[in-house]
């Protein structure tokens, strides 16, 4: 079964649609859907991940600065296929997943600067 999540960027008003799916030969679909140019240039080079892509940064198409040259720097699209891919693995629960509702990077009014 597949694993979804949510990118909602509020900062630029784009949210994503993140879907992955494992295939019978190991690797995983990565399919993205967005109202966002930059993220739907980053999936055209996105549709296709293996193990090692989620597991080890360097080298891994998920972080390969020529398909993420599109993104900003603070751009969650990155996080969300890596929730994504590991919630399909096995490797990040989806009850604890569904329980959690949703991770966030929240701005603290106020902070030193």
């Amino acid at each position: 079964m597949a694993s979804t999540v949510a990118v909602n960027m509020r900062t630029c008003g784009k949210s994503h649609r993140i879907t992955v799916s494992m295939r019978d030969d190991g690797d995983m679909d990565v399919s993205i859907e967005s109202d966002c140019a930059n993220v739907r240039e980053y999936a055209k080079a996105l549709t296709r991940i293996s193990m090692s892509d989620i597991m080890d940064r360097r080298g891994s198409r998920i972080l390969d600065p020529e398909a993420s040259a599109p993104l900003s720097a603070t751009c969650l699209t990155h996080s969300g296929v890596m929730s994504a891919a590991w919630m399909e693995a096995g490797m990040l629960s989806k009850s604890l997943c569904a329980k959690a509702g949703r991770n966030e990077v929240s701005f603290e009014p106020g902070a030193p600067e």
